[in-house]
C-alpha cells in the first residue's frame, strides 16, 4: 500500500482510495473522512477500535492515565488523539474549558460548589466532580451574566 499527499491551497480537498474491496478499514476511513467536517460528532477510539461519537453524548474531556478522554452519557470512557489545546478550538460553544486539563458540556452540569478553600468545583448531572481554576471560572461567570 502506498500513501500520497498533495497539498495544495487553491484546489478542492479530496479524498481517494483505491482499494481491492471494501473493508472494516475502508468503512472507517470513510468514517473518519466524511465526519472530518461534520461539527456534532468526534473521531474516538475505544480500545483500538474508531468509534465516531455524537458531540451531545459528551459529559466531560478529561486527562485520564496520561490519555484525553472522553466521558459519555453511557459512562463509557473513550480516547481522543487530540490534545486539550486542539479541542477547545473544534469543539462548540457549549463546552467549556475549566482546568488545564479539562474541558465539559454545558448542558450536563448540575451545579457549582464552593471549597472550603475558597475554590469551585464543577458537579455534573451523572455526579463527576472536578475543580474549576480561578481563570476560566472567571469566564464561566462572564458568560453565564
Amino acid at each position: 500500500m502506498k500513501f500520497k499527499l498533495l497539498i495544495n491551497p487553491h484546489k478542492n480537498e479530496i479524498v481517494e482510495a483505491q482499494v481491492h474491496q471494501r473493508s472494516i478499514f475502508t468503512d472507517n476511513l470513510e468514517k473518519c473522512v466524511l465526519t472530518n467536517g461534520n461539527s456534532n460528532s468526534i473521531i474516538a477510539y475505544e480500545d483500538k477500535d474508531l468509534i465516531i461519537l455524537q458531540l451531545e453524548d459528551i459529559i466531560m474531556i478529561t486527562i485520564l492515565n496520561n490519555k484525553i478522554t472522553a466521558i459519555c452519557v453511557n459512562n463509557k470512557k473513550y480516547h481522543l488523539r487530540k490534545r486539550i489545546y486542539q479541542l477547545t478550538n473544534i469543539l462548540p460553544k457549549n463546552f467549556w474549558r475549566i482546568n488545564k486539563s479539562s474541558i465539559v458540556n454545558q448542558i450536563y452540569i448540575d451545579r457549582f460548589e464552593e471549597t472550603k478553600t475558597a475554590g469551585v468545583n464543577i458537579i455534573m448531572k451523572n455526579g463527576l466532580t472536578d475543580y474549576v481554576s480561578r481563570r476560566c471560572f472567571s469566564k464561566i461567570r462572564k458568560r453565564l451574566n
